[in-house]
Protein backbone atom coordinates (compact mmCIF):
# COMPACT_ATOMS: atom_id res chain seq x y z
CA UNK A 1 0.00 0.00 0.00
CA UNK A 2 2.87 2.36 0.81
CA UNK A 3 4.38 1.63 -2.59
CA UNK A 4 1.16 2.59 -4.37
CA UNK A 5 0.92 5.83 -2.36
CA UNK A 6 4.55 6.63 -3.14
CA UNK A 7 4.00 6.12 -6.88
CA UNK A 8 0.90 8.33 -6.81
CA UNK A 9 2.78 11.12 -5.01
CA UNK A 10 5.63 10.97 -7.54
CA UNK A 11 3.21 11.11 -10.47
CA UNK A 12 1.29 14.06 -8.99
CA UNK A 13 4.50 16.03 -8.40
CA UNK A 14 5.83 15.21 -11.84
CA UNK A 15 2.71 16.32 -13.70
CA UNK A 16 2.40 19.41 -11.50
CA UNK A 17 5.90 20.47 -12.53
CA UNK A 18 5.17 19.58 -16.14
CA UNK A 19 2.32 22.08 -16.23
CA UNK A 20 4.27 24.94 -14.63
CA UNK A 21 6.02 27.79 -16.39
CA UNK A 22 8.86 29.78 -14.88
CA UNK A 23 10.27 33.15 -15.86
CA UNK A 24 14.06 33.22 -15.72
CA UNK A 25 16.11 36.42 -15.81
CA UNK A 26 18.82 35.75 -18.38
CA UNK A 27 21.83 38.02 -17.79
CA UNK A 28 24.22 36.65 -20.40
CA UNK A 29 24.68 37.94 -23.94
CA UNK A 30 22.39 36.67 -26.66
CA UNK A 31 24.03 35.27 -29.80
CA UNK A 32 24.83 37.73 -32.56
CA UNK A 33 22.21 37.99 -35.32
CA UNK A 34 22.85 35.86 -38.38
CA UNK A 35 21.35 35.24 -41.78
CA UNK A 36 18.92 32.32 -42.08
CA UNK A 37 18.62 30.18 -45.20
CA UNK A 38 17.52 26.60 -45.90
CA UNK A 39 17.88 25.24 -49.43
CA UNK A 40 18.59 22.06 -51.33
CA UNK A 41 20.60 22.30 -54.56
CA UNK A 42 20.02 19.73 -57.28
CA UNK A 43 21.76 19.16 -60.60
CA UNK A 44 19.95 20.43 -63.70
CA UNK A 45 17.60 22.48 -61.51
CA UNK A 46 17.20 26.17 -60.72
CA UNK A 47 18.86 27.37 -57.51
CA UNK A 48 16.35 29.46 -55.56
CA UNK A 49 16.11 30.36 -51.88
CA UNK A 50 14.56 32.83 -49.46
CA UNK A 51 16.76 34.73 -47.03
CA UNK A 52 15.91 35.88 -43.52
CA UNK A 53 17.57 37.64 -40.60
CA UNK A 54 17.50 36.15 -37.13
CA UNK A 55 16.28 38.12 -34.13
CA UNK A 56 16.02 37.73 -30.40
CA UNK A 57 13.11 35.60 -29.08
CA UNK A 58 9.77 37.43 -29.12
CA UNK A 59 10.64 39.82 -31.97
CA UNK A 60 8.26 38.24 -34.47
CA UNK A 61 4.66 37.17 -34.07
CA UNK A 62 4.48 33.52 -35.13
CA UNK A 63 0.79 33.22 -34.25
CA UNK A 64 -0.99 32.78 -30.95
CA UNK A 65 -0.77 29.57 -28.98
CA UNK A 66 -3.67 28.77 -26.70
CA UNK A 67 -4.67 31.93 -24.84
CA UNK A 68 -1.41 33.76 -25.55
CA UNK A 69 -1.64 36.99 -27.53
CA UNK A 70 1.02 38.66 -29.61
CA UNK A 71 2.56 41.78 -28.11
CA UNK A 72 1.87 45.12 -29.76
CA UNK A 73 5.62 45.51 -30.18
CA UNK A 74 5.99 42.28 -32.15
CA UNK A 75 6.61 42.42 -35.88
CA UNK A 76 4.94 40.36 -38.57
CA UNK A 77 7.09 37.39 -39.61
CA UNK A 78 7.15 38.70 -43.22
CA UNK A 79 9.40 41.55 -42.06
CA UNK A 80 12.16 39.01 -41.41
CA UNK A 81 12.82 38.67 -45.17
CA UNK A 82 16.14 40.05 -46.42
CA UNK A 83 15.69 41.25 -49.99
CA UNK A 84 18.80 43.36 -50.59
CA UNK A 85 21.70 41.04 -49.83
CA UNK A 86 24.57 40.22 -52.19
CA UNK A 87 24.50 36.57 -53.23
CA UNK A 88 27.34 35.04 -55.24
CA UNK A 89 27.22 31.67 -56.98
CA UNK A 90 30.45 29.72 -57.47
CA UNK A 91 30.61 26.46 -59.43
CA UNK A 92 33.79 24.40 -59.15
CA UNK A 93 35.48 27.43 -57.62
CA UNK A 94 34.57 29.86 -60.42
CA UNK A 95 32.23 32.84 -59.84
CA UNK A 96 29.30 32.37 -62.22
CA UNK A 97 26.67 34.91 -61.12
CA UNK A 98 26.00 37.67 -58.61
CA UNK A 99 22.58 38.80 -57.36
CA UNK A 100 22.02 42.09 -55.54
CA UNK A 101 18.26 41.88 -55.06
CA UNK A 102 15.58 39.30 -54.38
CA UNK A 103 12.71 38.90 -56.81
CA UNK A 104 9.13 40.01 -56.17
CA UNK A 105 8.35 36.77 -54.31
CA UNK A 106 11.20 37.32 -51.81
CA UNK A 107 13.50 34.72 -53.36
CA UNK A 108 16.98 34.83 -54.85
CA UNK A 109 17.00 32.85 -58.09
CA UNK A 110 20.11 32.19 -60.16
CA UNK A 111 19.80 31.69 -63.92
CA UNK A 112 22.97 29.56 -63.97
CA UNK A 113 22.06 25.85 -63.77
CA UNK A 114 24.48 23.48 -61.99
CA UNK A 115 25.25 20.09 -63.52
CA UNK A 116 25.82 16.63 -62.12
CA UNK A 117 29.03 16.03 -60.14
CA UNK A 118 29.77 19.76 -59.79
CA UNK A 119 30.61 21.51 -56.53
CA UNK A 120 28.47 24.55 -55.71
CA UNK A 121 29.28 27.33 -53.27
CA UNK A 122 27.06 30.27 -52.36
CA UNK A 123 28.40 33.32 -50.51
CA UNK A 124 25.94 35.82 -49.04
CA UNK A 125 26.79 39.27 -47.68
CA UNK A 126 24.36 41.55 -45.88
CA UNK A 127 25.25 44.77 -44.03
CA UNK A 128 27.43 44.08 -40.99
CA UNK A 129 26.46 40.42 -40.56
CA UNK A 130 29.08 37.72 -41.06
CA UNK A 131 29.36 36.36 -44.58
CA UNK A 132 27.28 33.20 -44.92
CA UNK A 133 28.90 30.40 -46.92
CA UNK A 134 27.00 27.31 -48.03
CA UNK A 135 28.39 24.39 -50.03
CA UNK A 136 26.78 21.56 -51.95
CA UNK A 137 28.38 18.54 -53.61
CA UNK A 138 26.22 17.28 -56.47
CA UNK A 139 28.12 13.99 -56.78
CA UNK A 140 25.42 11.94 -55.07
CA UNK A 141 24.14 8.43 -55.90
CA UNK A 142 20.60 8.11 -57.17
CA UNK A 143 18.47 6.12 -54.68
CA UNK A 144 17.80 2.51 -55.62
CA UNK A 145 14.17 1.52 -55.06
CA UNK A 146 13.38 -2.19 -55.19
CA UNK A 147 9.62 -1.82 -54.76
CA UNK A 148 6.98 0.84 -54.16
CA UNK A 149 3.22 1.09 -53.89
CA UNK A 150 0.53 3.57 -52.90
CA UNK A 151 -3.07 2.66 -52.08
CA UNK A 152 -6.07 4.67 -50.91
CA UNK A 153 -7.54 3.27 -47.72
CA UNK A 154 -10.98 4.01 -46.33
CA UNK A 155 -12.02 3.40 -42.76
CA UNK A 156 -14.44 4.33 -40.01
CA UNK A 157 -13.39 5.76 -36.67
CA UNK A 158 -14.89 5.00 -33.26
CA UNK A 159 -17.53 7.71 -33.75
CA UNK A 160 -18.75 6.29 -37.07
CA UNK A 161 -17.11 8.97 -39.25
CA UNK A 162 -15.48 7.96 -42.51
CA UNK A 163 -11.82 8.81 -43.07
CA UNK A 164 -9.39 8.34 -45.95
CA UNK A 165 -5.64 7.92 -45.95
CA UNK A 166 -2.86 7.03 -48.36
CA UNK A 167 -0.76 4.00 -47.43
CA UNK A 168 2.76 4.16 -48.88
CA UNK A 169 5.14 1.19 -49.13
CA UNK A 170 8.81 1.55 -50.06
CA UNK A 171 11.88 -0.68 -50.31
CA UNK A 172 15.18 1.25 -50.39
CA UNK A 173 18.35 -0.68 -51.25
CA UNK A 174 21.47 0.88 -49.76
CA UNK A 175 24.77 0.69 -51.68
CA UNK A 176 26.80 -0.05 -48.55
CA UNK A 177 28.76 3.19 -48.32
CA UNK A 178 29.79 4.34 -44.87
CA UNK A 179 27.32 7.22 -44.77
CA UNK A 180 24.21 7.55 -46.90
CA UNK A 181 21.36 9.91 -46.13
CA UNK A 182 17.91 9.87 -47.69
CA UNK A 183 14.75 11.92 -47.73
CA UNK A 184 11.32 10.38 -48.32
CA UNK A 185 9.06 13.09 -49.68
CA UNK A 186 5.36 12.92 -50.62
CA UNK A 187 4.77 15.57 -53.28
CA UNK A 188 1.00 15.11 -53.22
CA UNK A 189 -2.02 17.42 -53.34
CA UNK A 190 -5.60 16.79 -52.31
CA UNK A 191 -8.21 18.66 -54.36
CA UNK A 192 -11.85 18.74 -53.31
CA UNK A 193 -14.75 21.19 -53.21
CA UNK A 194 -12.96 23.18 -50.53
CA UNK A 195 -9.74 23.84 -52.46
CA UNK A 196 -6.30 22.31 -52.90
CA UNK A 197 -4.01 21.44 -50.02
CA UNK A 198 -0.75 19.55 -49.55
CA UNK A 199 -0.58 16.12 -47.96
CA UNK A 200 2.52 16.09 -45.75
CA UNK A 201 4.41 13.85 -43.36
CA UNK A 202 3.36 16.08 -40.47
CA UNK A 203 0.18 14.02 -40.24
CA UNK A 204 1.77 10.66 -41.01
CA UNK A 205 1.64 7.41 -39.07
CA UNK A 206 4.32 4.73 -39.21
CA UNK A 207 2.62 1.38 -39.78
CA UNK A 208 5.62 -0.94 -40.11
CA UNK A 209 9.34 -1.06 -40.83
CA UNK A 210 11.59 -4.10 -41.12
CA UNK A 211 14.34 -2.38 -39.11
CA UNK A 212 13.10 -0.48 -36.09
CA UNK A 213 14.26 3.03 -35.30
CA UNK A 214 15.02 4.17 -38.87
CA UNK A 215 11.99 6.23 -39.88
CA UNK A 216 11.09 7.22 -36.35
CA UNK A 217 13.17 7.55 -33.21
CA UNK A 218 12.09 5.71 -30.11
CA UNK A 219 10.43 8.51 -28.17
CA UNK A 220 9.71 8.99 -24.50
CA UNK A 221 6.24 9.34 -23.04
CA UNK A 222 6.36 13.12 -23.31
CA UNK A 223 7.43 13.64 -26.91
CA UNK A 224 6.16 13.03 -30.41
CA UNK A 225 8.11 10.89 -32.86
CA UNK A 226 6.75 12.23 -36.16
CA UNK A 227 9.33 12.38 -38.96
CA UNK A 228 7.93 15.53 -40.58
CA UNK A 229 10.90 15.98 -42.94
CA UNK A 230 11.21 12.31 -43.93
CA UNK A 231 14.99 12.13 -43.43
CA UNK A 232 16.71 8.83 -42.61
CA UNK A 233 20.28 7.50 -42.54
CA UNK A 234 21.70 4.10 -43.49
CA UNK A 235 23.26 3.65 -40.05
CA UNK A 236 21.03 0.66 -39.27
CA UNK A 237 20.69 -0.83 -42.79
CA UNK A 238 24.07 -0.28 -44.43
CA UNK A 239 24.26 -2.44 -47.58
CA UNK A 240 20.79 -3.88 -46.90
CA UNK A 241 17.21 -3.26 -48.01
CA UNK A 242 15.10 -1.05 -45.80
CA UNK A 243 11.34 -1.58 -46.00
CA UNK A 244 8.79 0.87 -44.63
CA UNK A 245 5.03 1.32 -44.69
CA UNK A 246 3.40 4.54 -43.50
CA UNK A 247 0.04 6.26 -43.81
CA UNK A 248 -0.63 9.85 -44.87
CA UNK A 249 -3.75 11.40 -43.44
CA UNK A 250 -5.89 13.14 -46.05
CA UNK A 251 -8.18 14.85 -43.54
CA UNK A 252 -9.49 14.09 -40.11
CA UNK A 253 -13.07 12.98 -40.71
CA UNK A 254 -15.76 13.09 -43.36
CA UNK A 255 -19.03 14.56 -42.12
CA UNK A 256 -20.88 14.83 -45.45
CA UNK A 257 -21.14 13.12 -48.82
CA UNK A 258 -19.98 16.31 -50.50
CA UNK A 259 -16.67 16.37 -48.64
CA UNK A 260 -15.84 12.79 -49.68
CA UNK A 261 -15.51 13.78 -53.35
CA UNK A 262 -11.96 14.62 -54.28
CA UNK A 263 -8.83 13.93 -56.29
CA UNK A 264 -5.37 13.06 -55.02
CA UNK A 265 -2.47 13.66 -57.39
CA UNK A 266 1.31 13.99 -57.38
CA UNK A 267 4.13 11.55 -56.68
CA UNK A 268 6.28 9.94 -54.02
CA UNK A 269 9.96 10.91 -54.14
CA UNK A 270 13.09 9.48 -52.53
CA UNK A 271 16.29 11.53 -52.56
CA UNK A 272 19.92 11.13 -51.62
CA UNK A 273 20.91 14.16 -49.54
CA UNK A 274 24.12 15.46 -48.02
CA UNK A 275 25.06 14.97 -44.39
CA UNK A 276 24.75 18.65 -43.40
CA UNK A 277 21.17 18.76 -44.73
CA UNK A 278 20.30 15.56 -42.87
CA UNK A 279 21.83 16.83 -39.61
CA UNK A 280 19.91 20.09 -39.76
CA UNK A 281 16.52 18.57 -40.65
CA UNK A 282 16.95 15.66 -38.22
CA UNK A 283 17.76 17.92 -35.26
CA UNK A 284 15.11 20.48 -36.25
CA UNK A 285 12.54 17.67 -36.33
CA UNK A 286 13.74 16.52 -32.91
CA UNK A 287 13.23 20.08 -31.65
CA UNK A 288 9.65 20.16 -32.98
CA UNK A 289 8.97 16.81 -31.29
CA UNK A 290 10.42 17.81 -27.94
CA UNK A 291 8.47 18.84 -24.86
CA UNK A 292 9.12 20.75 -21.65
CA UNK A 293 10.18 17.51 -19.99
CA UNK A 294 13.07 16.91 -22.43
CA UNK A 295 16.59 18.25 -22.44
CA UNK A 296 17.17 21.23 -24.77
CA UNK A 297 17.74 20.24 -28.39
CA UNK A 298 20.80 21.56 -30.22
CA UNK A 299 20.03 22.19 -33.90
CA UNK A 300 23.02 21.42 -36.13
CA UNK A 301 23.33 24.05 -38.83
CA UNK A 302 24.71 23.10 -42.24
CA UNK A 303 25.99 26.49 -43.37
CA UNK A 304 28.94 28.59 -42.22
CA UNK A 305 28.18 31.78 -40.21
CA UNK A 306 24.41 31.39 -40.60
CA UNK A 307 21.44 29.38 -39.41
CA UNK A 308 19.95 26.67 -41.61
CA UNK A 309 21.66 24.66 -44.34
CA UNK A 310 22.62 24.47 -47.99
CA UNK A 311 23.12 20.95 -49.31
CA UNK A 312 23.11 18.74 -52.36
CA UNK A 313 20.23 16.49 -53.34
CA UNK A 314 19.51 13.88 -56.02
CA UNK A 315 15.87 12.86 -56.41
CA UNK A 316 14.11 9.85 -57.86
CA UNK A 317 10.36 9.94 -58.48
CA UNK A 318 9.33 6.45 -57.49
CA UNK A 319 5.53 6.42 -57.73
CA UNK A 320 2.98 8.60 -59.51
CA UNK A 321 -0.32 9.13 -57.70
CA UNK A 322 -3.62 9.98 -59.41
CA UNK A 323 -6.69 8.85 -57.48
CA UNK A 324 -10.29 10.02 -57.71
CA UNK A 325 -12.97 9.17 -55.13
Amino acid sequence: MRTIKYILVVLIVMFSLYGCEYEIDYKGELPKDKLVVASFIEADSVISFALYKSAKPGTYDNGSIGFEKASNSQKDISSAYVNDAKAELYIDGVLKQTLLQASNNNTYTFSTIPRDNQKVEIKINYKDLDQAIGKANLNLPIPQIDSSNVILQRGTDQFGNTYYRLVVYLEIRDNGNNENYYQIEPNINYDDNYGVRKITLSSSELLWENIQGVFQENSSTFESNINRFGVISNKKFKGEVYKVKFALEIYDNTYSVEKANGRIYGDIRVSSIEKQAYNYLFTLNRYYNSSYMNEPVIILDGIENAYGFIGGKKTKRVKNVNLVF
